[in-house]
């Protein structure tokens, strides 16, 4: 697998290009910052980056969904200093494909990594993710807050619904199928959230319902959205 690594840490990012180098993959160059991971990729045509969540930029998501979108080839997987349940959320709403913590063991981060480069991955919908045993316990269920409570009485019991599907990942197209909706009509309802929660953004809904504990970031039970094994997959 060839694979860019991104992260201001240079000691991290060499000793995690030693290991997956020890596992059999090429490391074709490592990048301080997301325009030089965006040159690598695209000079490269890799199949993986493994980045840090926190390095993009003032925002913990500053530009990781605009690196997403321009390499659709290339499956993104984040590492994250802590379990920051908002940030990892809306790493999965800018479509990466994987997520797990730096400290996770080097085994759980490749597992995490082949199982969101695998042929099985690539069959899912767009922007599904593999999630380490501790990104999910991050994203585990989580208590309402008081003063998230006084923007979620606005929204409908459809835009909970939309809101709840924009956290799991979901895209427009994948939503309105899920709700049995026209696209026009799924979009209709994120526009109506973001405005009733004050959000500028997908991605800062998404941190800001999972950090107010808005929704439950709970996956869907009506099908199969576990790996053979025991990863969770969050779908398009």
């Amino acid at each position: 697998m060839r694979i860019v690594i991104a992260d201001a840490h240079r000691v991290f990012a060499a000793a995690l290009t030693s290991l997956l180098k020890m596992a059999g993959h090429d490391i074709v160059g490592c990048a301080t910052d997301l325009a030089g991971a965006a040159r690598l990729i695209e000079r490269e045509q890799v199949d993986a980056c493994v980045m840090d969540l926190g390095f993009a930029g003032s925002g913990p998501l500053s530009g990781i969904d605009r690196l997403v979108a321009r390499a659709p080839r290339t499956a993104f997987v984040v590492l994250a200093e802590s379990a920051d349940s908002a940030s990892l959320a809306g790493a999965l709403a800018a479509g990466v494909r994987g997520a797990a913590l730096k400290s996770d063991d080097f085994v759980e981060i490749l597992r995490v990594l082949t199982g969101a480069t695998s042929g099985r991955a690539a069959n899912r919908v767009a922007g599904s993710a593999v999630l380490s045993l501790s990104a999910r316990t991050a994203l585990g269920p989580r208590s309402r807050s008081p003063r998230g409570h006084e923007r979620a009485q606005f929204l409908t019991q459809r835009e909970r619904e939309a809101l709840a599907r924009l956290v799991r990942g979901e895209s427009t197209t994948s939503m309105a199928r899920s709700m049995g909706v026209r696209v026009s009509t799924a979009r209709s309802h994120v526009d109506a959230l973001l405005t009733k929660l004050g959000a500028h953004s997908r991605l800062e809904a998404v941190a800001y319902a999972v950090r107010e504990g808005l929704v439950d970031v709970g996956w869907p039970t009506d099908h199969d959205d576990w790996d053979g094994d025991g990863s969770r997959a969050v779908g398009d």
